[in-house]
Formats: structure tokens, C-alpha cells, sequence
């Protein structure tokens, strides 16, 4: 069993490098086979062990960035941020036990034919459920790593939620093929079953899904503030200057983007300023989108979407961060909080979800977190030309966060075959193609603008049609054969 530890947690700790930066998503399907083979001859308690020690490796290497945010700009010590971290990963690790643990019960009720169905049937369940539970943490969802590879063809048709099951069944196969080969036994039918998947993603690479509907110009800003110019009159004023500047650049009709909370004036303390440029930007009908703090009261805010110009409209934030925008359970924990010194600013969330329609084209927007969420963007993304996030990742200096943020934005692009534009503070801004493809980026704390002349699509993807349903439809088939095999087992016996 200790020998089965070491594999699982190496194993985990190479899966993550399907992730960006490292884009090595066969090393992640590997990972997936070597844990396949770990597998046999496990209790249902050595099942979610296996389980457990192998999420271990896959969260530190997946996640272990946060460290920055939580040492550098929460000033705890690096013991204690390195602690944090190391309770958070065991948190997580919890999903990826339960999920062999549910494995392991399926295989039971699952015919030979049909074992390498039960790992990526048991691994989208958790992956869902993760998604969901306790508000949702759907970073590093398996599927996302597939994102402007051979392999990402399935992504319009079945999404991000559906290449993990693509990812985790090739692994299985992977395995089986190993597996049979070994045993001197027929591994065709893994091998084509294998080679139809991989030859059909990119078959559907070329499917063009949605049809070009117009050109516009658009100027994308990147401030490039530390976290302590950004909250100073400094800042303030810096800031100011460029979104000036940038309206008096413009074309007419241009589209003009700054990144979250890049006005940390609310609208009624910023009135005169807001108005100036409102004016400004009506004169040349053009769209300004920025972010901005809207202060209720003191401690009770909400993140915000102005637009200025051609429209003005808003869009404030849903989906919060957990205690970095919101206190879960604050009836319970907010005493204790007061007690240790933490004094956090309650955000409140938005109450509708709604699109940016500008009269010529429609936006589907999002702020930071909002992006991980595939389904939340599909209730804006299937009906609007182009897709929006805008986030201030300042937070995580040059670690991994950021250029994950990125690649699962590629993700939302590629879903909805519509071009996405990625507005931040400090990086990693980015024009990408509806293929997912970066076109044009701006680095880690890089003050820059990027302009250019950007194609707008029509028409929706499969996947805009019907998001996740397919792949759960298929995976409540699979578990009603299972079921039905019980069953008629018990009357037979």
C-alpha cells in the first residue's frame, strides 16, 4: 500500500501539468492511466486513500500559488501562509477521494465490458459537484486543459465539463490498452475507440459553428497599478488621466476597455468626472466599459460594470469569492473573525444576469471568478457577438494564477466560438480568437495598450444550445444500466 502511495501522489503531482503554463495535457492523461492502475484489489477505505493522497499531489501543484497572495499582500508569515495552503489542498484532496471512493461502488454494479467507463463518469460527477457546493470552486475543472490544442474540437460540442470525461476516458484507455497488451490479450478495441477520439476532435476542429456578423475597433487598457498606487489618490488620478486620454484617441464608435474596479470611486463620489467623460464618449458614440466600486454604505459594496457613451448600463457581480468578497456563514464566523482582528468587506452580489447591448452588438459580461463558471457564462455568451471578463489579478504577481485565469477564459471563447477579450490590472490582458487562440496579450505588469480591429460572430454552438446536458444525460444512461443490473441481479438471487 505504501508503494501505491508514493505512485498516487506522483501521479497527482504530474496531472496539474496539463494546466497552464505548462500545456502538457498527455502527461495528464498518463497521470490518469497510472492511477488506473492503482486501482485493482483496493477496499472501498484503500479506494478513497488512493484517492485522497493522490489529490494531494494534484492541488500543490495546481494551486500552490496562492501562496503569494496570502504571504505578500496578507501579510501573514510564510510558515503561516505555507500551513494555509497546506489545509486548503487537504480540503480539496477530499473530492478527489470521494471521487474513487463513488469509482469503486461503480465498478461493483458495472459489467467488464463497461469498467473503463466508471473513473471519468465518477470524475465529471465531482467535478460538477465541486462546481456547485458551498457557492462553487470550479478552477482547474480537467477539461479546461484542453484549450487550443489537437485536441480541444469536442470543446464547442460538449464544453469544458465534457472534455474532462474526453481527458479521463482516454487516460482509462491508455491503461486498458497497456493492460490487455501485458496480458498477451486483444487491446484493438481500446486502441480504436482511443484513435476515434482522437481523430475526431480534430475532425471537428474544422466546424465553424458561428458566422461572422461584423468588424469593430477596440482598445483594451491594462493600468498596470500595484495594489497600493490603485487605493491612492495617486492611482485615482493615474487613472483618470488614461481613461481620458483613451476616449480622446478614439475612433468614432469605438469600443474602449479598463479592467475591474479600476474606478474605486463609487459613481455618486465620482459624478463629475463619470459625467465628463459620459459626454465625451456620446460625442463620438462610442462604448466605454469599466470596472468600478459601488459603495452602499462604509463596509457593503459591490463590484460593478459601468458603461459609458453609446449606452449606459451596468452589470455588478454574482458569483463572490469566498471570504475574499463574502463570509459564508458569517452569523457563525463573523464574531471570530472580529476576534482575530480580520475586518473584511461584505460585497453584495448582483441580482440579474444581464448582457451589455449596445445597439450594433451585444457583450456578454463577467468579472474575475465569474469566468470559471461555464454555465453562468452561457446564460449571457450563446446570444451575444462577443464575450467579456474583466479582473484584477495584482494579487498573484507573476505566479500561475493569472495565465490559469487566462487559459480558462480561452475555454469560454472556444465554447461559444465567439472572440473573448480579458481586461486586467496588471496581466495577463489578452485578445483571444474564437478558437481560443491568443491573438494578442499584454504581460505581467506591463502598462499597455493593445488596439486592433476585431471580427464579431453570430449563431450559437452546440454547446450554447444545451451546455452540460448531453454529458449528463449520458452519465444518468450509464448509471441506469447500472442500476437495472442490480436490480435484476437481487430478483435473481
Amino acid at each position: 500500500m505504501i508503494k501505491k502511495s508514493l505512485f498516487a501522489f506522483s501521479s497527482g503531482l504530474i496531472f496539474s501539468f496539463g494546466f497552464a503554463p505548462f500545456d502538457l495535457w498527455m502527461v495528464s492523461i498518463l497521470s490518469v492511466a497510472i492511477l488506473s492502475s492503482l486501482l485493482k484489489g483496493l477496499s472501498k477505505k484503500e479506494s478513497f486513500l488512493i484517492g485522497y493522497i493522490y489529490g494531494l499531489g494534484m492541488w500543490l501543484t495546481g494551486i500552490s500559488w496562492l501562496y503569494v497572495s496570502i504571504h505578500y499582500h496578507g501579510n501573514i508569515s510564510q510558515m503561516g501562509s505555507a500551513i494555509l495552503i497546506l489545509v486548503f489542498v487537504s480540503i480539496l484532496a477530499l473530492y478527489s477521494g470521494i471521487l474513487l471512493l463513488l469509482n469503486k461502488f461503480l465498478e461493483s454494479g458495472t459489467s467488464k465490458a463497461l469498467l473503463f467507463l466508471t473513473l471519468p463518469t465518477s470524475w465529471v460527477l465531482i467535478e460538477i459537484l465541486r462546481s456547485y457546493l458551498f457557492t462553487g470552486f470550479p478552477w482547474l475543472i480537467s477539461g479546461t486543459m484542453l484549450a487550443d490544442t489537437l485536441a480541444d474540437g469536442f470543446t464547442p460540442i460538449i464544453g469544458a465539463q465534457g472534455n474532462t470525461f474526453l481527458i479521463v476516458l482516454m487516460g482509462s484507455l491508455v491503461y486498458q490498452i497497456y493492460y490487455k497488451f501485458n496480458k498477451k490479450k486483444s487491446a484493438l478495441l481500446p486502441a480504436i475507440l482511443l484513435g476515434f477520439l482522437v481523430i475526431s476532435s480534430f475532425v471537428f476542429k474544422s466546424i465553424e459553428w458561428t458566422t461572422l456578423n461584423k468588424e469593430i475597433k477596440v482598445s483594451l487598457f491594462q493600468p498596470n497599478l500595484t495594489l497600493e498606487d490603485k487605493w491612492s489618490q495617486r492611482g485615482i488620478i493615474k487613472t483618470h488621466n488614461m481613461i481620458e486620454k483613451a476616449i480622446d484617441d478614439a475612433e468614432d464608435r469605438e469600443l474602449i476597455l479598463f479592467p475591474e474596479t479600476a474606478l474605486i470611486l463609487s459613481e455618486k463620489d465620482n459624478k463629475s468626472f463619470i459625467d465628463s467623460m459620459n459626454y465625451k464618449s456620446s460625442k463620438k458614440n462610442l462604448t466605454l466599459v469599466t470596472g468600478i466600486v459601488e459603495r452602499e454604505d462604509e463596509n457593503r459594496i459591490k463590484n460593478r460594470l459601468i458603461t459609458l457613451g453609446s449606452v449606459n448600463t451596468h452589470y455588478d457581480k454574482i458569483k463572490l469569492v469566498p471570504f475574499g468578497e463574502f463570509i459564508p456563514l458569517k452569523s457563525y464566523l463573523g464574531g471570530f473573525l472580529d476576534i482575530i482582528g480580520l475586518n473584511l468587506t461584505d460585497t453584495i452580489p448582483g441580482s440579474d444576469v444581464n448582457q451589455i447591448n449596445t445597439g450594433e452588438y451585444t457583450i456578454s459580461p463577467s468579472i474575475c471568478y465569474e469566468i470559471a463558471f461555464d454555465n453562468f457564462v452561457r446564460k449571457t455568451a450563446k446570444d451575444s457577438n462577443l464575450l467579456l471578463t474583466v479582473s484584477n489579478d495584482t494579487w498573484f504577481g507573476q505566479s500561475f494564477g493569472p495565465i490559469q485565469h487566462l487559459e480558462i477564459a480561452q475555454n469560454r471563447a472556444l465554447e461559444h466560438k465567439k472572440p473573448l477579450i480579458r481586461a486586467t490590472n496588471s496581466g495577463i490582458s489578452a485578445f483571444i480568437s474564437r478558437d481560443g487562440k491568443i491573438i494578442e496579450k499584454q504581460d505581467y505588469f506591463e502598462e499597455k495598450k493593445l488596439s486592433r480591429k476585431l471580427n464579431l460572430y453570430s449563431g450559437s454552438t452546440f454547446y450554447a444550445k444545451y451546455g452540460n446536458l448531453p454529458i449528463i444525460i449520458l452519465i444518468m444512461f450509464y448509471l441506469g444500466l447500472i442500476i437495472i443490473k442490480s436490480f435484476f441481479l437481487r430478483i435473481k438471487y
